[in-house]
């Protein structure tokens, strides 16, 4: 009953005349769009590729000096075909070239107008970005799209074990976010802090809340189920898991689909983009919202990598007119499937994602720590521009730092203090300020190292 109202009256009210906004219609065409014929995407795809590179040539400083040194212009008549031949010869773009030029990469018709995110991602590199209203309306109808094939929609009983805002948070946002989050039907429990106790605590929620999905990010999901096996397992069985933030192993996908007794759905996103693959039904692969998208996988000297073999992921997002983020190399690996998914949708799959490896970490009064903690925190700090986190004890932690010149004592101070939160007081934390940490062997950056046997 209450998921009755609430998706045919309540969300439309608040969605459509409240905040005015278009999710709700951008789900309705992506509900259609996913079974439209190969063709039919390519060339809708094409055309939203275009009127974003029309849009960068006529809008925005550094994407019109970059066409200008490439003696690329696009143009209204192009045909789809000739479109991405001229997109495919731009630059790609890393993330060092949007710390140095982030003011020009915002289009002059939106200055004022957007919004501005910081991201830590896993890569240890923190970055600020701007996105516009009209993309983010599109990443949520994409991102409850993909959620929806696991059975997980907004009105219906979901418990999250996430990570949760950091920092000091006032009474009223605070209050905003419960009422948000109860409206929803949403359980939030901080991953962030799994004790044996606090896990014991979710149990018992989540026993008594009966969510129908439980989502959550894959270490500290795998972590809980290990948990429940031991303490009686579950009162209830939910309809599904999702699982976020990692790559959730063939040896986690079995132990939570085991301990649960229902199906595991693999989600790929960032805070860059939101949600960009997921998993159908049918788990042959991440369905990749190409409507919002496109996705590349190419090799290091930018040529495409062939169908099955591994490349580097590079993203443009099709809607933030904003700062149009073009060719943009997320950091993280892919592989592309040749495979039609047998569920009927034509939307392309993604065989296996691979991002950055962020170890858990332990302290001393047995928290496990999901490596995603840090860079959640870190990002907040602008004047840090790399970092990585070692565990070799217990009880010690070092934090290396690549740090500009206005890192102060203050920015010490906020870490210090939301890392005590988080870790407690028992482990000391070792802050180095160095001038730059080396990449792996294999030209790697890993975020969180944990030299312990958890």
């Amino acid at each position: 009953m209450y998921y009755f109202f609430f998706k045919n009256l309540f969300n439309p009210f608040f969605e459509k005349i409240i905040k005015k906004r278009k999710i709700l219609d951008y789900r309705n065409d992506l509900e259609k769009s996913q079974w439209w014929s190969q063709e039919d995407l390519f060339n809708y795809q094409s055309q939203s590729l275009k009127e974003l590179l029309l849009h960068a040539q006529n809008e925005v400083p550094y994407w019109q000096g970059v066409f200008q040194e490439k003696k690329i212009s696009f143009d209204e008549k192009d045909s789809p075909e000739e479109t991405r031949s001229k997109f495919f010869q731009l630059p790609i773009t890393e993330k060092s070239d949007i710390r140095k030029n982030k003011e020009k990469m915002i289009a002059n018709n939106y200055r004022g107008k957007t919004w501005t995110k910081a991201t830590g991602g896993s890569t240890g590199v923190p970055l600020e970005l701007d996105y516009n209203k009209g993309s983010y309306e599109w990443r949520v109808a994409v991102s409850q799209r993909g959620y929806g094939w696991a059975g997980c929609e907004d009105g219906i009983k979901q418990a999250y074990i996430w990570g949760i805002a950091l920092g000091d948070i006032g009474w009223k946002q605070k209050l905003k976010e419960r009422i948000h989050q109860f409206l929803l039907r949403r359980f939030y429990f901080n991953c962030f802090s799994f004790t044996e106790k606090n896990m014991a605590v979710c149990l018992n929620k989540i026993n008594a809340y009966k969510p129908k999905v439980i989502i959550g990010y894959t270490n500290p999901l795998y972590n809980f189920a290990l948990f429940v096996e031991k303490n009686g397992g579950l009162k209830f069985r939910p309809e599904s898991i999702i699982t976020a933030a990692e790559k959730v192993h063939p040896f986690q996908r079995d132990k939570i689909e085991k301990v649960f007794h229902c199906d595991v759905y693999n989600t790929y996103g960032s805070r860059e983009f939101m949600l960009m693959a997921s998993e159908c039904p049918k788990h042959t692969g991440l369905h990749v919202n190409i409507e919002n998208f496109v996705v590349e996988i190419v090799q290091p000297d930018g040529s495409p990598t062939p169908t099955g073999e591994m490349g580097e992921l590079v993203v443009t997002d099709l809607h933030n007119y904003g700062m149009p983020f073009v060719r943009y190399k997320i950091g993280d690996l892919a592989i592309a499937s040749s495979e039609k998914c047998s569920c009927g949708r034509n939307l392309p799959l993604l065989k296996d994602v691979v991002g950055r490896s962020l170890d858990m970490i332990l302290t001393p009064d047995g928290r496990f720590v999901p490596g995603e903690f840090f860079p959640h925190l870190l990002k907040d700090v602008r004047d840090i521009e790399k970092f990585q986190v070692l565990q070799k004890t217990m009880d010690k932690i070092t934090i290396k730092m690549v740090c500009n010149e206005n890192y102060s004592e203050e920015d010490q101070k906020f870490l210090e203090t939301e890392i005590e939160k988080v870790m407690g007081k028992e482990i000391e934390i070792e802050f180095q300020l160095v001038d730059d940490i080396p990449l792996t062997k294999t030209g790697k950056h890993r975020v969180t190292v944990s030299e312990l046997k958890l």
